[in-house]
């Protein structure tokens, strides 16, 4: 009986030892994506919300609203926010000839739509932007208070991606340099974002996806 009290209390330990060395793990992780609100007029809000967007101006079309829908269920934002994050990604991918999903997937893939997102490389922001590699292209848009903005991280973010697709001549060869991959047309970023670019093409189209499905085949980018 004894050994039996003192084998669960032993398990007990472990587990509590468990959960402490869990949470001091992750004291210091980036905070998550989104929280839940309380608000029934609200699905989820992320930080997105927090920040000042009042100034975006959402064009409604058929189209966009639906992959604004897309994107708010797939990762639980606010569909205002979705919305203005749509324009932004049009107005940004509009000077590059890009298209705006494609800005949009390559944000879902970086950050989750975490605006305030700093890796533990010092990328920044919805588009994950390395300030070491790309300082150029961020000092256009002030100092590093302003990196963190939507709509400054996406145009740099565009502008990068531009760059890349016309040194490499391919969009694919364009998101492998991007991800640091350049010789590496099949590295497993390029799949996943074309694959979050298709999910939002189809989602246009008012074509059914599984919205909370991963990469696992080909999709197509026409550039």
């Amino acid at each position: 009986m004894l050994s039996r009290k003192l084998l669960l209390y032993a398990t007990f330990l472990i587990l509590l030892l468990s959960v402490i060395l869990f949470f001091a793990i992750n004291k210091n992780a980036a905070p998550a994506t989104y929280f839940v609100t309380n608000d029934p007029n609200k699905k989820g809000r992320s930080e997105l919300d927090v920040l000042n967007l009042d100034y975006v101006i959402y064009e409604s079309t058929p189209q966009k609203d639906r992959v604004a829908a897309c994107i708010a269920k797939r990762y639980r934002l606010n569909r205002a926010t979705a919305q203005k994050l749509i324009q932004l990604a049009e107005k940004a991918a509009a000077p590059n000839n890009l298209d705006s999903n494609l800005i949009l997937a390559i944000a879902a893939i970086e950050s989750n739509f975490h605006p305030l997102l700093v890796s533990s490389v010092g990328a920044v922001g919805l588009m994950q932007i390395l300030p070491s590699a790309h300082l150029k292209e961020l000092s256009v848009y002030g100092n590093e208070n302003n990196w963190l903005n939507p709509e400054v991280n996406m145009k740099v973010g565009s502008n990068i991606l531009a760059k890349f697709i016309k040194q490499t001549k391919s969009v694919e060869g364009g998101l492998a340099a991007y991800v640091g991959a350049r010789s590496d047309l099949d590295h497993p970023y390029v799949y996943k974002v074309k694959y979050e670019f298709d999910i939002y093409n189809d989602c246009s189209k008012g074509i059914k996806r599984n919205l909370f499905g991963v990469a696992q085949n080909h999709a197509t980018i026409e550039n």
